[in-house]
């Protein structure tokens, strides 16, 4: 996007803010599921309010999401590295009363890294990061849980892809929904839905021919035809904000909602019907109070996870950066 553009639509107050030094970065916070009277069935609304994590000097953390093991709740997210201006993957142990241990590196690329979807298939652990500078999508495996992974494939996709969730899991296959992002402005996407299953097995060979040579491909990727006609343009609300969720008996999609001149500004959380899907709620910047933050400074909610016990979201705000304590040896 035009930066100018961009600026000469900001709000003012922001925009002399930005002028004076402040730099919009993100922030992790954690708080219990709300359980009062009329709290539910609304996701990261009501009164009750979260604690940032702790985070690390020279980073911010951003896209948070769930994964449980063995009973204990790990937290994936993206770390920016201020000093370089690209994303990797950490984790960390989340509790049950909402503290976090000690941020570890899971996985690191020569390119930016994002929204980690990790999940069991199979017996393994996976994970599909966003992986859009690099015009692919990339399946890694756990070879040593939580910091060692091996990249199994890498598939070249024709545009840049983020956010990637999960729809559908099989022992075959999986279903994924991504979002594809317009080349010229990165604010607007649009759905893009592909399976990623096992190569099929060859037909046998007639007697007397020679077989195929073997690909060494253990995976495809293909993408639905059929769902890309029917979300063919580009729009600011076809990006995921998390993974589904159940809320009661419903099934839950968050996504994230932009603005021609800002992005992930707030929640949208719709109940699926079918092949459709219907707005539940939406969660705005100025109605989720964290503590440590100015409510003022807070000007954009893009991702939210959630379990029975913990919701998980991510907000960017204003703040003073200072650059003389960058670790650039992180």
């Amino acid at each position: 996007m035009n930066q100018l553009y961009r600026a000469l639509h900001m709000p003012p107050g922001r925009l002399l803010r930005k002028l004076s030094g402040e730099k919009e970065i993100y922030t992790i916070a954690v708080r219990p599921v709300p359980t009062a009277e009329g709290t539910d069935p609304l996701p990261a609304l009501g009164s009750d309010v979260y604690t940032q994590l702790p985070g690390r000097e020279g980073f911010w953390f951003a896209d948070p999401l769930l994964y449980r093991r063995s009973g204990t709740r790990y937290l994936f997210a993206e770390a920016m590295d201020l000093a370089t201006g690209k994303g990797r993957i950490e984790v960390c142990q989340l509790q049950d009363d909402g503290t976090a241990g000690e941020w570890q590196v899971a996985l690191e690329e020569e390119f930016h890294l994002s929204f980690p979807t990790v999940f069991d298939w199979n017996g393994e652990t996976w994970m599909i990061p966003e992986t859009g500078n690099d015009h692919s999508l990339r399946l890694y495996r756990c070879q040593e849980f939580p910091t060692r992974w091996e990249l199994v494939q890498r598939f070249a996709v024709d545009g840049e892809l983020c956010d990637a969730i999960l729809t559908d899991r099989t022992p075959a296959s999986l279903t994924l929904l991504c979002s594809e992002t317009k080349p010229d402005n990165q604010l607007y996407v649009r759905w893009r839905r592909f399976t990623l299953r096992k190569t099929a097995a060859p037909a046998e060979p007639l007697p007397g021919t020679e077989p195929p040579p073997p690909s060494g491909e253990p995976f495809e990727l293909l993408p639905d035809e059929a769902f890309d006609l029917q979300h063919r343009e580009f729009d600011l609300v076809s990006r995921n904000a998390g993974p589904l969720f159940l809320l009661g008996e419903q099934v839950i999609h968050p996504t994230q909602i932009s603005t021609t001149v800002d992005y992930g500004v707030y929640l949208q959380f719709s109940a699926r019907r079918g092949n459709s899907e219907v707005p539940l709620c939406a969660a705005m910047p100025r109605a989720v109070r964290i503590e440590g933050l100015d409510p003022r400074d807070v000007i954009g909610i893009h991702t939210y996870c959630r379990d029975d016990t913990l919701e998980v979201i991510d907000a960017r705000y204003l703040t003073k950066v200072d650059t003389t304590k960058v670790d650039t040896k992180s």
